[in-house]
């Protein structure tokens, strides 16, 4: 089963509670029993926000209650929007962290610097040279 990244609960002294790994490409929270993460609060809505994870693998938070709308690291979310490792969303007064997970995260290429970029040069020429002087040597 592929895991997606996991939504960590803040408790309400700051520490880490339980985790919740997204093991599918859709985690809903709301007051309703078919809710992935349920909260029993009269202010949530049944159907409150959902995180979807997009074709590229992306996760994505979108607001589904009009009344009380969910925060993402403290802004009210209106439309669709793409999370990133360790942001923050609210609801109501329930905090909730996203990670990805480590492997998950795509790995950045180093792209050579431009004194790298030199060196080769400078080596392949060197190399250019001593093969040419070489044959040059085997004709005389």
């Amino acid at each position: 089963m592929p895991r997606y990244g996991k939504i960590v609960v803040i408790r309400r002294n700051g520490t880490d509670g339980i985790v919740f790994p997204l093991t599918s490409t859709s985690c809903l929270f709301g007051r309703k029993a078919e809710c992935d993460i349920r909260m029993r609060l009269p202010w949530v809505s049944g159907e409150h926000c959902r995180i979807s994870i997009n074709e590229n693998k992306e996760a994505v938070l979108t607001n589904l209650s009009a009344a009380n709308p969910t925060k993402l690291n403290g802004v009210c979310v209106e439309q669709p929007v793409p999370l990133k490792h360790g942001d923050v969303l609210t609801i109501i007064d329930r905090s909730f962290r996203f990670e990805y997970l480590l492997q998950a995260t795509p790995k950045r290429r180093h792209s050579r610097t431009p004194k790298d970029e030199t060196l080769q040069q400078v080596a392949e020429v060197e190399s250019l040279h001593k093969q040419t002087s070489e044959s040059k040597s085997l004709d005389a």
